[in-house]
């Protein structure tokens, strides 16, 4: 598929592109096991080109752009496997607008100062985002939560956007990380980054309450977050396709080069195939300014991996980098299981 960019647009991927240049699989090996699993110091960096906030109104200060522009970035993000929460912190910052007056940590996260990371799942498999089990109670101003979420990527964070069922509905709120009665238990994922959950019990938060006008400011942040992952997702699996490629063109077997090998060649087309439609879809959900998860990740990483036989398997290979980052992203906000779920529901589709 062949994208028809603006100047403005070509200029924003091109940015990004050379920044991402100084990440890669090197870099990411040696985050394993650290805390933070990132640079902050490379997350204000990203926070002073703007990106952070590459959704938020300029009447706020951000840079008004749009998810296009937003995935051009998360692609090549993907791309060099970048261990900083790019994503997560501009569709956060994107939600700390959302209101009539922003909330005091916009700033913050758009500069990379704060990060303020989503948590929104409950359950492994995905839940209905409007229908979350923790319940907010009290006034504006004096909110309290209590419940638990999963999988949330606390690594860095200062505070959270955390969904919640209140007397009018779900709700969207800010609870600081050294907030009372919010602690966090991390587990390691197959990435090498952690995963945390967040258990709240009776914990101050503050309302992010969207105009009257907008749409559920959970809706929004969830939606937004499918949208930044795939993104990611569609970096990654292009990534992993050119090595793949290349491997391909060196590698012999029985005296001839491995990609001559009609077998091989017709999984690398259906890869390709994979890839293109995945792209199209994402930058057609952007234009439209909806969203929904890109489901080929992991079948491209995973052939990409078959592709490179045996040595495709070892840790000391960067193609195994892809498939565990995909394995990741994919599990995050609902896997595909609970993305169709929600589409059938929402197309009112029975089985």
């Amino acid at each position: 598929m062949e994208l028809h960019l603006t100047s403005e647009q070509t200029l924003v991927r091109d940015s990004a592109a050379k920044f991402i240049a100084a990440a890669g699989p090197k870099v990411a090996r040696g985050f394993r096991g650290q805390d933070p699993g990132f640079a902050p110091a490379r997350l204000r960096q990203v926070g002073e080109l703007g990106w952070l906030g590459i959704l938020v109104p300029s009447s706020t200060n951000g840079l008004g752009l749009g998810l296009t522009e937003l995935a051009l970035v998360l692609e090549q993000a993907g791309r060099g496997l970048v261990c900083e929460p790019i994503g997560l912190a501009a569709i956060s910052a994107a939600a700390l607008g959302l209101g009539r007056t922003p909330h005091p940590m916009l700033l913050p996260a758009m500069t990379g100062a704060a990060l303020v990371v989503p948590a929104l799942e409950e359950r492994a498999y995905g839940d209905d985002p409007l229908a979350p089990r923790t319940q907010v109670a009290g006034k504006d101003g004096a909110l309290r939560l209590s419940g638990q979420k999963t999988f949330v990527c606390a690594d860095g964070a200062d505070g959270f956007l955390v969904s919640a069922s209140g007397r009018d509905g779900p709700a969207l709120c800010y609870v600081a990380r050294n907030a009372p009665g919010c602690t966090l238990s991390t587990t390691p994922t197959a990435e090498g980054r952690k995963l945390a959950t967040l258990s709240l019990a009776d914990a101050p938060g503050d309302l992010i309450a969207p105009r009257s006008s907008s749409p559920n400011a959970v809706d929004v942040l969830y939606n937004l977050a499918l949208m930044a992952l795939s993104s990611e997702l569609l970096g990654a699996m292009e990534r992993a396709q050119e090595i793949t490629l290349d491997y391909l063109r060196i590698r012999k077997q029985f005296g001839k080069l491995i990609g001559s090998f009609q077998a091989l060649q017709h999984q690398a087309v259906e890869i390709y195939i994979r890839i293109e439609a995945a792209r199209s879809l994402l930058y057609q959900v952007a234009a439209n300014s909806d969203a929904y998860r890109i489901d080929s990740a992991m079948a491209v990483t995973k052939a990409c991996i078959q592709l490179h036989g045996a040595i495709g398997f070892t840790d000391e290979h960067d193609i195994g980098l892809y498939l565990k980052r995909a394995m990741l992203l994919s599990s995050l906000f609902g896997n595909s299981a609970a993305q169709r779920r929600r589409y059938a529901a929402s197309a009112g589709l029975t089985a």
